[in-house]
């Protein structure tokens, strides 16, 4: 197999790793855009090209390139436009054609194209689409015929390998955001963190992907279809035979018995695929159950202001990560300890005696019904947050009615205002019995300010 770097330039990613790599990747995009047209197919006058790179260094100020030559002119817009054509070529980005009649043209490689997609894909936050991805596999096998033969099992076969490949980037996605909310800086920010779930998260994650694979193009509607035109396939000799002779005939393949196998390997893989689904789909549940979780304790944790310990030690932790200079045994009773000798820990041996117990004497008047009860509601506050009871408290709050905007809700109390976050938090779980909308307006409830959503009842 040839080497990566057999196909592109070695120094092709040398790019993206210089100082002024943001300029460089802006520019990346607008050549990309200024010929991505039928007319052009990524071909187009270099002219046009430097005219769009000149608008934009007018447009904007660039800091000096680092990496020119001495003898190398980068003042102007235009000399900064040439320059940046030249660094392209030279690592294997762009390509330069002569024409004639004194006409150049800059043409994109390949695999130029493919990693420029990509990159933008990622730059905004594009996330794979899986609305019809099942249905379409299901369409092609049910209409199977032995003319199109070939051709419908090549499709199904490659629309079968996107699915999987988007779920496994559906579950790696899931990931970023856990590691985010985990590990990185964010993880310290409330405010980001409510975006990152309320918006980014709801936008990418269960509007994009994850609700129409649990609805619309939901696995188990299609799933026993898929498996059963397979089997008729791979039942029927004489169908089998004929997708092995064209399979000789498209494909080039001179062995017959090398062409059935052929045609065996791709009906194997959808069939492997569709029964190995169910398990790829629950490692996704699991994965987006074990982000919200964290999620919400995040924001349970930052919002608990009580003076109990989980409260004690949240204000704790504030003081320390906003103060750098902290006198430590203002809270602590630290001292130095050392060892005298190496017989200074040993405790002395002594006998061994029963322990007898002492009669326990009860006096109900010792504590007082107020401080029962709170110590029963301090007991049950780790229990009043669970999906069940927040699907109870919207029954509660809709009261039959079919919807209710979060600006109405009554917020009196901090808990209050918990609640309504898991709300919108749990809106997607399975087994709610009610939904969200987000509204475009801004609303202030009480004590704090939040884009605006409605409560729907849903009807299982």
């Amino acid at each position: 197999m040839a080497h990566l770097f057999d196909t592109i330039n070695p120094n092709f990613f040398s790019v993206l790793s210089s100082p002024n790599k943001k300029t460089y990747i802006d520019c990346i995009f607008i050549i990309y855009h200024a010929i991505d047209t039928i007319e052009d197919a990524f071909q187009g006058d270099r002219e046009y090209i430097v005219s769009r790179l000149v608008d934009y260094f007018d447009e904007q100020p660039v800091e000096e390139f680092l990496d020119i030559e001495e003898d190398e002119p980068a003042r102007t817009s235009r000399q900064k436009a040439l320059h940046v054509i030249s660094v392209l070529k030279k690592n294997g980005w762009l390509g330069e054609e002569e024409l004639g009649d004194y006409k150049t043209s800059l043409n994109l490689f390949d695999y130029s194209i493919q990693i420029i997609d990509t990159l933008e894909n990622i730059s905004n936050h594009k996330q794979s689409e899986y609305t019809g991805e099942i249905f379409t596999v299901y369409s092609l096998l049910n209409s199977f015929t032995l003319d199109e033969g070939i051709g419908v099992l090549e499709q199904a076969y490659q629309k079968t390998n996107d699915i999987i490949r988007k779920l496994k980037s559906l579950k790696a996605n899931i990931y970023r955001y856990y590691y985010d909310i985990t590990k990185k800086q964010s993880k310290n920010d409330l405010q980001k963190l409510l975006e990152k779930l309320l918006i980014e998260y709801k936008q990418n994650f269960f509007d994009s992907a994850y609700y129409n694979l649990k609805t619309t193009d939901s696995l188990p509607r299609y799933k026993r279809s898929i498996l059963e035109s397979i089997l008729k396939i791979q039942n029927n000799d004489k169908t089998m035979e004929g997708l092995a002779a064209m399979a000789q005939k498209l494909k080039r393949i001179e062995d017959y018995n090398e062409a059935f196998h052929y045609v065996e390997d791709r009906l194997r893989f959808i069939t492997d695929s569709f029964s190995a689904l169910e398990h790829l789909i629950l490692a996704i549940d699991r994965k987006n159950e074990q982000y919200i979780s964290a999620a919400a304790s995040k924001i349970l944790f930052f919002t608990n202001q009580s003076d109990d310990i989980e409260g004690i030690f949240n204000r704790l932790f504030k003081i320390i990560m906003t103060q750098k200079d902290i006198n430590y045994q203002s809270m602590f009773n630290l001292t130095h300890a050392r060892n005298l000798d190496t017989g200074s820990l040993y405790n002395q041996r002594r006998l061994r005696q029963e322990p007898v117990a002492e009669q326990l004497v009860w006096d109900p008047d010792m504590i007082s019904e107020e401080y029962r009860q709170e110590k029963i509601k301090a007991l049950l506050k780790n229990n009043i947050y669970g999906k069940k009871d927040i699907d109870q408290h919207v029954k509660y709050l809709l009261d039959g009615k079919p919807s209710v905007k979060a600006g109405d809700v009554l917020l009196e109390t901090q808990e209050d205002f918990i609640k309504l976050i898991l709300i919108f938090l749990y809106s997607k779980s399975v087994g709610m019995h009610y939904d969200v909308e987000v509204l475009k307006e801004e609303v202030k409830n009480n004590f704090v300010t939040f884009q605006n959503f409605k409560i729907k009842e849903v009807r299982r």
